[in-house]
């Protein structure tokens, strides 16, 4: 990375750590307290000894404000609505890149969001979730294709991402290796005005170099029941019309970009009272888009459905939640008359239960004892057609139980975890086309020899806290994570399997669960009244190293020289230091995102052809700064997108290219005209320069075109009523 830059990167970031004075410390190292009267319509009402009232314990986790984050003494990011929608105008690509530690996949042609944690993406190794529940589709079919988990959202239904990088605690850890990203749909509260009990919200987006229109129509009502329960109903439809884009030079994408993505939600709340609330919804995903790189279209239904219960009796040893889940993507493929990929069609079903519980224990005046505890299950299913290709059919079922604990005495902090996450899969080594065999002719294909294979693992966790001042805090953890084998990996029917039947040596019944050793070291600096009365800031320091060990890649098996999934020999090492901080002085705010790692990787066999590694710059930056004038009314910023040298995975090492770095400037603003009306715009790519985007679409290579976009204007206006 060129050192003038770091030189503005760091510049952007001193005034932020230069603390006198800091936010109120949080009782523990996951939460905030709030003493808020607001809320005392859930409160206990019983009144302490001195006559003050005690109100109900008000949590502010890691999908709240950016603040809270700040508290956090682990690796976690938060992005809210307002950023996504406006700031990046729902590019879901930029909002995460602009996160420390966390990339994406970008392919133009596919709308799929494929997240990259320090390093690794696809087949589970960072959990994607849409509400708290696992997306694991993922679709091999051409060039265009992918093993990767790909997550299908409309951005405009969003309340906020949330992500976790490392070993990730609770039931979204199950399974997983690395790290968790959750994509959070709109509620109740972010539909309607403070103050209001029924409402609506408009959204209307134009733009220009492909983003045509975009619309979200969103309505809420809600209603207390007896003293202190509430019901309340929230409804959306989203739809958006893109086109193709010209990239820097003015050239089109020569693979058509189009796509028109269909969306909504339901959400229905019923809390009988304080201590009870159940919450039923579901979020749905319609879209077509061309893959015109490998001559056909993809049809994508994806249907997420949860039922949420917590029940908070007002006491520090319960706060159980108990969720339950459904989702469900389709994929219809069509193509040319004769093509190998027309009708290859199939569907990913997974279905997961999980329950958590929270108990607080005050030891002494300055001793606190906090235990999370609780068991997870999931499955992973996918069943094709006939023409399933090189996507096999299999089941992939995890399921685990986990505690930790955190004793935090005055300015020290000690948490242990231990987790056990167990495997079950099974699937078909091969099909069997009719009238061969013992398989009748006329029909359709039989299933042949059925193979399953399970497994478990004991991950332990250990960290430690310190915390001498307000402004401060000191953290670090060890901890060990895994990531059983996909039915894509073990059942593998070879890349060039178009006749759906497959061949039982490319399958690997030997294939063993990647296993993760991960350090994380961090600082947290935060504090008001840095620069001027009433202002904000904070800054998170990081240090990652991972050692993964049975790393499974597309490569020859030594064994009989064959090529399949396998698990590497020897030790793979990723390390980097990440940066994130934020300043608000009401007038002015900056906001800072830095990462420079090592996260390279063996590549396997055919890299970058359905077996994506995530070859990452080594260092990326996002630096941001604005005005507001007019009472705040009015809000005017910048920002800075910096990606550094990456490389494009092709076929091996040899071939594999290199890409160069490349600086975007991008504006942005907004104008509240009244408390129900808002406009506002961005321009991305202001310069309208020509870059290669860094880890893309291997189709893109062909072309030799340029994939990334050109200036793009959007604007846009939401109206709440």
């Amino acid at each position: 990375m060129h050192r003038g830059f770091v030189a503005v990167l760091l510049a952007g970031t001193a005034f932020l750590v230069s603390a006198q004075s800091g936010w109120a410390q949080p009782v523990d190292e996951d939460e905030i307290v709030l003493d808020d009267p607001g809320a005392s319509d859930t409160a206990d009402d019983a009144a302490a000894s001195d006559g003050t009232t005690k109100l109900k314990r008000i949590v502010v986790g890691a999908d709240g404000t950016a603040g809270a984050i700040a508290d956090k003494p682990a690796a976690v990011s938060v992005t809210d609505a307002e950023a996504i929608n406006e700031r990046f105008a729902g590019d879901l690509n930029q909002v995460m890149r602009s996160t420390p530690g966390t990339f994406t996949r970008e392919g133009a042609e596919q709308p799929g969001v494929v997240v990259n944690v320090r390093g690794m993406q696809g087949m589970g190794r960072i959990n994607t979730m849409i509400d708290g529940v696992p997306q694991t589709f993922r679709n091999l079919s051409g060039h265009g294709g992918s093993f990767d988990n790909m997550v299908y959202i409309d951005p405009n239904l969003l309340a906020g991402v949330d992500v976790s990088r490392g070993a990730v605690s609770g039931s979204e850890g199950l399974g997983t290796l690395s790290g968790a990203a959750n994509f959070r749909t709109l509620e109740i509260d972010d539909v309607l005005l403070p103050g209001t009990s029924y409402g609506a919200l408009q959204t209307i987006k134009l733009g220009t170099n492909g983003y045509d229109f975009s619309r979200l129509t969103a309505a809420g009502w809600k209603n207390p029941i007896g003293d202190e329960g509430q019901i309340s109903i929230v409804g959306a439809i989203s739809g958006s019309n893109f086109s193709n884009f010209k990239n820097g030079d003015g050239i089109w994408y020569p693979y058509d970009a189009s796509q028109d993505p269909r969306s909504g939600l339901f959400k229905l709340g019923i809390a009988p009272d304080s201590d009870h609330s159940l919450t039923l919804g579901g979020v749905f995903y319609d879209n077509a888009f061309a893959v015109e790189s490998a001559g056909y279209d993809w049809f994508i239904k994806n249907q997420t459905y949860t039922a949420k219960y917590r029940y908070t009796p007002g006491n520090d040893l319960i706060d159980l939640s108990v969720n339950a889940y459904l989702n469900r993507t389709d994929i219809a493929m069509v193509g040319q008359s004769d093509g190998v990929f027309n009708g290859r069609d199939g569907t990913n079903t997974g279905l997961g239960f999980d329950i958590n519980n929270v108990s607080l224990v005050d030891l002494s005046a300055e001793t606190e004892l906090k235990l999370t505890y609780g068991a997870a299950i999931n499955s992973d299913d996918y069943m094709g057609n006939d023409q399933r290709g090189a996507n096999p059919d299999g089941r992939l079922i995890k399921s685990g139980a986990f505690a930790e604990g955190t004793l935090t005495h005055g300015m020290f902090g000690l948490t242990t975890g231990l987790r056990y996450d167990a495997w079950n899969l099974s699937g078909i080594t091969e099909w069997i086309e009719p009238g061969t065999g013992d398989c009748p002719a006329g029909g359709s294909m039989c299933a042949g020899e059925s193979l399953e294979r399970s497994g478990g693992k004991w991950s332990p966790k250990i960290g430690a806290t310190f915390t001498p001042a307000e402004w401060v805090q000191l953290y670090s953890s060890y901890s060990y994570s895994m990531r059983p084998p996909t039915a894509s990996e073990m059942f593998y029917p070879g890349g060039h399997n178009f006749t759906g039947t497959g061949d039982p040596i490319y399958n690997n019944p030997n294939l063993v669960p990647e296993r993760m050793q991960g350090l994380d070291l961090g600082v947290n600096f935060k504090g008001e009244d840095l620069l001027t009365s009433g202002d904000k800031g904070f800054v998170k320091l990081g240090y990652f190293r991972n050692r993964i060990s049975n790393f499974i890649s597309y490569a020859t098996d030594l064994s009989d020289g064959e090529t399949r999934w396998v698990n590497l020999p020897g030790v793979t090492v990723m390390q980097g230091v990440e940066i994130e901080g934020s300043y608000d002085a009401g007038f002015a705010f900056g906001r800072v995102s830095f990462t420079v790692a090592d996260t390279d990787q063996p590549l396997g066999a055919g890299a970058g052809f359905g077996n994506d590694v995530g070859t990452l710059p080594d260092d990326f930056a996002t630096l941001e700064g604005g005005m507001r004038f007019f009472e705040q009314k009015l809000t005017l910023g910048g920002r800075i997108r910096y990606t550094g040298t990456s490389m494009q995975a092709y076929l091996n090492e040899d071939l594999t290219i290199e890409r160069g770095a490349y600086t975007l400037f991008d504006l942005y603003g907004s104008y509240d005209i009244t408390k129900n009306f808002k406009l506002f715009f961005t321009v991305e790519n202001i310069s309208n320069k020509s870059y290669w985007s860094a880890n893309a679409g291997t189709s893109d290579i062909f072309s030799g075109v340029t994939n990334g976009r050109g200036r793009t204007i959007m604007l846009g206006a939401t109206a709440r009523f």
